[in-house]
């Protein structure tokens, strides 16, 4: 692999990191505020808005998956 197309590799990565850390802080925000009001967390969840984070969870492991596979594609 070139060190152009690694590059465009990491780049991937860095996105994906970025976006996992949107994900993570949402989480946080998610227990803090069941904690205090479990009726705000039956809410989140019967409302599908937790299918967003679940879809974009699911997106960072598909990339993460698919960078580690052009990197090493044999292992």
């Amino acid at each position: 692999m070139t060190n152009e197309e690694l590059l465009k590799q990491s780049e991937t990565l860095a996105k994906a990191w970025e976006s996992m850390k949107v994900s993570v802080d949402s989480l946080s925000l998610i227990i803090a505020l069941t904690r205090d009001d479990k009726a705000w967390g039956k809410y989140y969840f019967e409302s599908h808005l937790a299918d967003n984070l679940e879809d974009n969870l699911l997106n960072i492991s598909k990339t993460m998956f698919d960078v580690s596979n052009a990197i090493c594609p044999e292992e």
